[in-house]
C-alpha cells in the first residue's frame, strides 16, 4: 500500500492551525456548551431536557456530518471543509444566539454542532494531516491530541466568565466567531494535497463501500464497542463514587484528575509505538478502558478511586489518539477521510447506545454491577475485534 507524496514532518503552522482548531471546535460545543445550559433555561424558561436532547442529536448529526467532510477532505482536501464550515458555522452561530423560540434554537444548535463537529474534532482533522503529511501522521495526530486536551480546562473557565459578562447570548456569539475565526485561518493556511485523489462516491455509496471491505468493517465494530464503554464509564465516574461513599465535590475533582492523566496516557506513545506497534497499545487501552471502570464499583476506598483515576486516564488518552493513529496505518490515506467519518459515526453510535442501555440496566437490577460489567465485556469484544496489520486490504 504505497503514500502519496508528502512533507517529512508537518510544518509547525500546521500543527499549531491544527491544534487551535481542535481545542476551539471542542471548547466551544463539546464542552462549552454544557456551562450554558443552567443559564439558558433561566433566561428563557426552556426545559433542561430540551437542551441535553438538542446536544445528544447534534452530536449524532456531527457524526453523520464527519462523514461527508472525511469524504470531501479524501476528493479535495480539507481547504474545501474549512471553509464551507466557516460560512454555516457563522449563519448557524447568528440563528442560535438569537432565537427566541425554543424550536428555533434546537434547528440552530443542531446544525451548528453539526458542522463544527465534521470539521473542527478529530475525524477531519485527523484525515487532514494523514493526507498532507503520511510520513509524519502517528507523530502529528498524537502532538494534536495533546493540543485537544487544553480545550476543556481552557474553555469551561471562558464559558463561564463570558456568560457573567455578556449572559449566554453573548457568549455563545463569542464562542461561534471563534470558531469561525480559526476556520477561516485554516482553509487560508492549509495547502491542496499532493497525489491523485481516488474516486469520488456520494454518501450513502461510501458508507456502503467502506463497510464492504473487512478491515474497514471491524473497525467500525471497534468504534461502537469503544462508544460505548467510554460513554458509560464519562457518565458514572462521579455518580459511581457518590453511591460508593465519596463526597460530591471529591468524586468530581478525581473525575477531573482522570482527564489529566490523559497526558500521562499520549505523551509516551510514539516512544511506546516504536518499540510495542500501535496494534497492541490500541488493543489493550480498550480493554483497560472497559476493566478500570470495574474499579468504580469500589470507588469508596480513596485508593481504589485514584487508581480508577490513574489507569483509565491513561487508557482514554492512549485510545483517543491511536484511534486515528491506527486507522491510517491500515487504510489507503487517500480514503483516510471516508474511514475515519465512518468511524466516527459508528462511535456516536456507541456513545449514545451506552448510557440508554447502562440506564435501563440499572433501574432493572437497582445497581450500577450490571451496567459497567457489560461495558467491561463490550470493551474486551471491541478490542478483539481489532484487524491486525497483516489483514489489510490494499
Amino acid at each position: 500500500m504505497s503514500s502519496p507524496p508528502g512533507p517529512q514532518r508537518l510544518p509547525r503552522r500546521l500543527t499549531v492551525v491544527f491544534g487551535l482548531v481542535v481545542v476551539i471546535a471542542f471548547g466551544s460545543w463539546f464542552y462549552g456548551y454544557g456551562v450554558l445550559v443552567s443559564p439558558i433555561v433561566l433566561d428563557t424558561g426552556w426545559s433542561e431536557a430540551t437542551l441535553t436532547t438538542t446536544y445528544g442529536l447534534g452530536m449524532l448529526a456531527s457524526g453523520i456530518g464527519a462523514v461527508v467532510a472525511g469524504r470531501v477532505i479524501d476528493a479535495r482536501g480539507p481547504r474545501t471543509v474549512f471553509l464551507s464550515a466557516a460560512a454555516a458555522v457563522a449563519v448557524g452561530t447568528a440563528v442560535t444566539a438569537t432565537a427566541t423560540a425554543p424550536q428555533v434554537f434546537v434547528i440552530g444548535a443542531i446544525a451548528t454542532q453539526c458542522v463544527v463537529g465534521a470539521a473542527g474534532y478529530y475525524t477531519a482533522v485527523h484525515a487532514s494531516i494523514a493526507r498532507l503529511a503520511p510520513q509524519d501522521r502517528t507523530r502529528a495526530i498524537t502532538v494534536n491530541t495533546l493540543w485537544g486536551a487544553f480545550a476543556s480546562p481552557v474553555f469551561l473557565p471562558l464559558m463561564a466568565l463570558a456568560t457573567q459578562h455578556w449572559d449566554w447570548r453573548g457568549a455563545l456569539a463569542g464562542a461561534g466567531g471563534a470558531v469561525v475565526a480559526i476556520f477561516l485561518v485554516a482553509g487560508v493556511v492549509v495547502p491542496v494535497p499532493e497525489g491523485a485523489a481516488p474516486e469520488r462516491l456520494g454518501f450513502l455509496t461510501g458508507l456502503v463501500a467502506a463497510w464492504r471491505n473487512p478491515v474497514v468493517r471491524r473497525l467500525l465494530v471497534t468504534a461502537a464497542c469503544g462508544g460505548v464503554a467510554c460513554s458509560v464509564m464519562f457518565l458514572y465516574q462521579v455518580p459511581a463514587m457518590v453511591t460508593a461513599g465519596l463526597a460530591l465535590a471529591t468524586a468530581s475533582t478525581l473525575a477531573g484528575l482522570r482527564g489529566v492523566f490523559q497526558f500521562v496516557g499520549r505523551l509516551p506513545l510514539p516512544w511506546l509505538m516504536n518499540r510495542v506497534g500501535a496494534g497492541p497499545l490500541f488493543r489493550w487501552s480498550l480493554v483497560l478502558i472497559g476493566l478500570s471502570s470495574l474499579l468504580l464499583l469500589g470507588s469508596g476506598r480513596i485508593a481504589v478511586a485514584l487508581a480508577f483515576v490513574v489507569l483509565a486516564g491513561i487508557a482514554v488518552g492512549m485510545f483517543t489518539t491511536l484511534e486515528s493513529v491506527y486507522t491510517a496505518e491500515l487504510v489507503d490515506v487517500r480514503t483516510i477521510g471516508l474511514v475515519l467519518g465512518a468511524y466516527s459515526m459508528a462511535r456516536g453510535v456507541g456513545s449514545a447506545i451506552g448510557p440508554s442501555a447502562a440506564g435501563l440496566l440499572t433501574d432493572a437490577t437497582g445497581g450500577r454491577l450490571a451496567a459497567l460489567a457489560v461495558a467491561a465485556v463490550v470493551a474486551v469484544v471491541g478490542a478483539l475485534t481489532i484487524p491486525h496489520r497483516g489483514a489489510v486490504q490494499s
